[in-house]
């Protein structure tokens, strides 16, 4: 019996997430996550910080670069997060040899595909960033930032594999430990880099790629290594039809949407730079402001998808569309008291972007910020709601709810508030009804599906049909 190959920890853990009680086990696997969320924040927050003493067209160009980064690590991202859902679901239900094998797959899958579209990135970096009408101050500034970051892509790709099937197993502990290490010392070696040697953003970036390199290695020790239940073994490492094709089927919405989403912001800061340099990195104070509330919002979708994949797996129909609802009322009430706290730090987090910077910055963010707030509700809350989703492999609402955030609420938008002649804060109206709008579709969606499996059940799942213990561990 494959489970008897699993550590009797590992056991507990697994028996946990089928059957204890599901509050519990959605906090405490999604605090780690959330503990290491919010050191991901404050990284690039100081990361911030730092390239503010340096100047505003630098601050500009980080803002502008990292969205970019952001949107091609969507592609790495996606896969890991089908194969999360995969592999959980192999696992929940008891088949280890083959939750292993997806696992192999989403390793290789995630690498080829970031390391060809990093390529691609560095070949044709200068014209991307002209292409997407990025002023030539910020390309000036910015284009070793850009390389080395496309880089780092690479590296994020293999470490979200990781993280992905830690999750699918529960044990986010083990991420957070990992993860808190390499922000360490990323955050160390940036400080020394700005302050200590008066470096510029390059430099800021090769810190980032130094610690995702050493999270790499570790992640490779522990994906490799022989008391991993999940052990990938590098002579199954190939790309055989039976796994790369359901990985890809499911991830093709999912790195799609978000990759598409993600871009949706870089030509939000493409259409800011006809304010200027100063529009864009108003803009990415203001998404920076609420980025730590917003980080901690958005978690549950983190623990959400595995738990609801390997109750799935575990044929518990009932208790995956209640993962779903709890996830939701958790995203809803830390939003809603992160927004608070954020309103209420106000005063003390913007001067700290304005050390070397243009005053007018300060204005401009505020401006912003009073509109982007709301985004910590209303995009927790559609995070949450595609994750739900993409945990019953439904990820082509993911892919719909992207494209309709961005194609029919967002770009039109801000074009017709350009074009009545409103300024810079068009960038804030346009955030705030493409979030607001899309999340009553994305709710109309998430009832409507509970509602359907509630009544008519899941495929071949009842949703009264509760497996005992010993049908699921067979």
């Amino acid at each position: 019996m494959e489970l008897a190959n699993l550590s009797i920890r590992e056991q507990k853990r697994r028996q946990f997430i089928l059957h204890g009680d599901l509050i519990h086990v959605i906090l405490k696997i999604t605090f780690p996550l959330a503990v290491y969320a919010f050191f991901n924040f404050l990284y690039g927050f100081f990361d911030m910080i730092m390239v503010s003493s340096i100047g505003s067209n630098e601050l500009a160009s980080v803002v502008f670069i990292d969205e970019i980064k952001t949107a091609i690590t969507a592609f790495g991202g996606g896969i890991a997060a089908a194969g999360t859902v995969i592999v959980a679901k192999e696992y929940g239900a008891g088949n280890l040899d083959a939750a292993r094998k997806n696992a192999g797959a989403s390793f290789i899958l995630a690498f080829l595909v970031s390391a060809g579209i990093v390529a691609l990135t560095l070949l044709f970096g200068r014209q991307f960033l002209k292409f997407l009408n990025a002023p030539d101050e910020l390309i000036a500034s910015g284009l070793a930032y850009f390389n080395i970051q496309m880089i780092t892509t690479a590296l994020m790709a293999v470490n979200g594999v990781f993280i992905g099937l830690e999750k699918a197993k529960g044990n986010s502990t083990l991420i957070l430990v990992l993860n808190i290490v390499a922000m360490s010392v990323k955050l160390i070696l940036s400080a020394t880099f700005v302050y200590g040697m008066n470096k510029g953003t390059e430099y800021v970036a090769f810190a980032t790629l130094i610690a995702q390199g050493l999270l790499m290695i570790a992640a490779i020790m522990v994906m490799f290594g022989k008391k991993n239940s999940l052990r990938i073994k590098l002579g199954e490492l190939n790309l055989k039809k039976q796994y790369v094709v359901p990985i890809l089927l499911l991830a093709f919405p999912v790195f799609s949407g978000k990759f598409l989403f993600s871009m949706g912001k870089v030509f939000v800061n493409s259409i800011a730079a006809v304010y200027g340099p100063l529009a864009i990195a108003a803009f990415g104070i203001a998404l920076k402001l609420d980025g730590g509330a917003g980080s901690l919002a958005n978690v549950f979708e983190e623990s959400e998808t595995g738990i609801v994949s390997q109750n799935l797996g575990g044929k518990n129909l009932k208790r995956a569309a209640n993962t779903g609802r709890i996830s939701v009322l958790f995203c809803l009430i830390t939003a809603v008291v992160g927004t608070a706290a954020t309103v209420l730090l106000l005063p003390w987090l913007v001067p700290l972007f304005i050390t070397n910077a243009d005053p007018a910055l300060e204005t401009m963010a505020l401006e912003l910020f009073r509109w982007e707030k709301y985004s910590i509700i209303t995009s927790g809350l559609l995070t949450v709601i595609t994750g739900f989703f993409i945990g019953f492999k439904q990820s082509n609402v993911s892919f719909f709810l992207h494209i309709i955030r961005l194609f029919a609420f967002r770009l039109p938008v801000l074009w017709i508030l350009q074009r009545v002649g409103i300024g810079y804060e068009a960038l804030g109206y346009a955030m705030f009804i493409s979030n607001t709008a899309t999340l009553i579709v994305g709710g109309i969606l998430f009832f409507s599906f509970l509602h359907r499996i509630q009544n008519y059940g899941y495929r071949d799942l009842l949703y009264e049909n509760v497996p005992n213990k010993s049908e699921i561990s067979s």
